[in-house]
């Protein structure tokens, strides 16, 4: 049987709740997945971690996904792009860490004007209105 060489973990948030509040969550979610990537032997600093964030009525899923191994490569290697409302959770995760890497993030690897048309066109398609170049600032 093949090992994994992906982990997720999700935690659900109160949009109401003050930030402070919601920033510790997320942190210790981080830790808590390095604690579990050192147990199952797998080295936290060589892993690629990515943020997804859905937004219901009056909270938030936060997902955070860690690559290792071909998984990882596979992710950079921009051949499986995401689309459509997976795309817009994983821009609105990770769009604070800027435009060029959100966009390896997401599965297009350095084409970055190919990641913004699809962002674009994704956001069209559930209605969302934001501009093409505010677009990652917008979801944020």
């Amino acid at each position: 049987m093949p090992k994994p060489t992906q982990a997720h973990l999700d935690r659900t948030v109160d949009k109401n709740q003050p930030l402070e509040v919601r920033k510790k969550t997320l942190s210790q979610m981080s830790y808590y997945m390095g604690a579990k990537l050192l147990e199952v032997g797998v080295d936290p600093q060589a892993v690629t971690y990515r943020w997804s964030v859905k937004d219901r009525q009056t909270e938030q899923v936060c997902t955070l996904s860690a690559f290792w191994g071909s998984s990882r490569k596979k992710l950079l290697s921009g051949e499986e792009p995401l689309t459509g409302a997976e795309l817009i959770d994983c821009a609105r995760g990770n769009g604070y860490t800027g435009v060029e890497n959100t966009a390896n993030l997401c599965g297009y690897s350095t084409k970055i004007k190919d990641f913004q048309s699809a962002l674009k066109q994704a956001c069209e398609e559930v209605g969302l209105d934001i501009a093409a170049t505010n677009s990652l600032s917008k979801l944020i």
